[in-house]
């Protein structure tokens, strides 16, 4: 009888090659066959199937798990779609990763269905003075981010109408559309509840860098913190209304009325804490790690029994 198969596209920086490596290991020892060695952005269509720069058929395994922002493009996220297209069941599942990827497609739909959001706008790029001035005068502090970027890249903080007047006419030339959100003043850190097949895995927080941001990309730290149940119904029913199978919210505790607003439903898992602390890259190394950041386990047994449930069944 042949072997089922299992792609996967992890990341392998801040020690995720380790990751990749327990997950091939364990999905083998079950008897499982594992392609997880190659690139998406170097992935190519033809005839109606996915392949590998070497020639490996992608669209032949019978499930594929996808875990890498950083090496992530629109080609790449194009090569996914049409992978799932060809037949092979995705996990995150493509309309939920890209719903969750786009903030404008994210914020729409939350707060649609009741979830407390910031105020926001999709606006294009040939406004009038005027028109800018109205946004400012109404929303006060924006905050202006890139749809589809991950940990803070390019998200800029702007407070009064000359400097939005500025970046507008600097950028519009090589901008289509503009992102604007209301800026929701918070206190010293967000608040992060991990989820996976509606069940929350982790809960913790990031200290901001700066006045605002908090990913641990642009100079966030980690913060060891209780999260509140009320986050955590919160983000479970983010999750659900984006149909989600695993992701990390991220909501702060807004300075001004007291509520809960949810800033981004990533589209993938978190990274896994206690591999990238002992890396050092993009968090300092500790030598005690705190008992809240030690989920690599859980994590890596959820996608495991997912992966050999959903085999065994399918």
């Amino acid at each position: 009888m042949n072997k089922k198969k299992i792609g996967i596209w992890m990341y392998e920086n801040d020690n995720g090659i380790n990751i990749k490596r327990k997950l091939v290991s364990s999905f083998e020892n079950i008897g499982y066959e594992v392609y997880a060695d190659f690139d998406m952005r170097e992935c190519y269509l033809k005839n109606g199937k996915v392949y590998a720069k070497d020639g490996y058929c992608l669209s032949d395994v019978d499930i594929f798990y996808h875990m890498n922002a950083d090496e992530q493009n629109q080609y790449q996220n194009d090569i996914l779609r049409l992978l799932e297209l060809s037949g092979v069941y995705v996990f995150n599942d493509y309309q939920s990763f890209i719903y969750c990827k786009d903030k404008v497609i994210s914020n729409l739909l939350l707060r649609k269905n009741g979830v407390l959001v910031p105020p926001s706008m999709l606006i294009n790029n040939n406004l009038t003075k005027p028109e800018l001035k109205k946004i400012i005068d109404e929303l006060g502090t924006i905050v202006i981010k890139p749809r589809t970027n991950h940990g803070g890249k390019g998200i800029i903080k702007i407070n009064n109408f000359e400097s939005f007047c500025d970046f507008y006419e600097a950028t519009k030339p090589f901008i289509n559309d503009y992102y604007i959100e209301k800026y929701i003043p918070f206190n010293s850190h967000d608040y992060r509840v991990e989820i996976f097949n509606g069940k929350v895995i982790g809960t913790y927080g990031r200290g901001k860098c700066g006045t605002y941001k908090t990913n641990i990309s642009s100079g966030g730290s980690m913060k060891d913190i209780v999260v509140p149940e009320e986050f955590k119904k919160i983000a479970l029913k983010a999750a659900k209304i984006l149909n989600i199978t695993t992701t990390i919210v991220d909501m702060i505790l807004s300075e001004e009325d007291g509520k809960i607003y949810i800033l981004e439903v990533n589209p993938i898992m978190g990274i896994f804490l206690e591999e990238g602390m002992k890396a050092g890259t993009k968090m300092p190394i500790q030598t005690k790690i705190p008992e809240s950041f030690k989920t690599d386990k859980i994590k890596l047994e959820k996608i495991i029994n997912y992966i050999d449930n959903y085999l065994k069944n399918n």
